[in-house]
């Protein structure tokens, strides 16, 4: 739905799903690039850093299959290799070489572009709803301001998403009903944000229940 919205304002986008594990660490190590913007279904650990300007190890490797150099002698370019074993295969020396120039000219790019990055506050982190549970929350807030970086997250919820509607009280929605408050206007309270993280963890109760249950079965 997100990607359908941005693709009709013409926001260039990747979207990061289950159906793309191929892309999934090239898609994330990118996703810190100026302008860069990333949906994800659930984006906790991932394994890959986001690093503000790009990674240019992943430019590197991508430029060289691009050149039609294989899985194996990219994998093997990567790693420290001597000098003798490169006398002997003419092809392995040519990616060698060829690895060691682009990946000088892309961390220079990045390093770059990190600056711009920086001066636009760093990674934006925007979540549509709140997890069921906190630490998943929590995982993705921590995608942004990684080792020092600068960044920002803020996130929706709608009174009649899931969580808020099975978990969350009905005396907010009394309360919202009795301001008389619009559809789109944002409320900003501590009552309501005390109220997302009680619900959160009557949900995490709940959870914790069935996996103990489950275990003494």
């Amino acid at each position: 739905i997100l990607s359908q919205i941005l693709k009709r304002k013409g926001i260039k986008h990747e979207v990061l799903n289950a159906k793309n594990h191929e892309k999934e660490a090239e898609i994330v190590a990118q996703a810190g690039r100026l302008g860069a913007v990333t949906i994800a279904t659930n984006m906790a650990g991932r394994g890959t850093d986001i690093m503000l300007g790009g990674n240019p190890l992943f430019l590197t490797k991508k430029e060289l299959k691009r050149q039609g150099f294989t899985e194996a002698a990219i994998k093997r370019v990567d790693t420290h290799i001597e000098e003798i074993e490169l006398e002997q295969d003419g092809e392995l020396s040519k990616a060698k070489h060829l690895f060691d120039d682009l990946y000088e000219k892309y961390k220079v790019q990045a390093s770059e572009e990190q600056g711009a990055v920086r001066q636009a506050g760093g990674l934006a982190i925007i979540g549509t709803e709140r997890h069921e549970s906190r630490r998943i929350d929590n995982q993705l807030r921590g995608r942004s301001g990684r080792q020092g970086d600068p960044g920002s997250s803020r996130f929706y919820i709608g009174l009649d998403d899931e969580l808020m509607r099975l978990f969350g009280s009905d005396r907010i929605q009394g309360v919202v009903e009795k301001i008389g408050l619009e559809e789109d206007m944002p409320i900003e309270h501590k009552m309501l944000t005390k109220s997302i993280e009680n619900a959160q963890k009557k949900v995490e109760g709940r959870n914790f229940g069935i996996r103990k249950h489950v275990l003494q079965y």
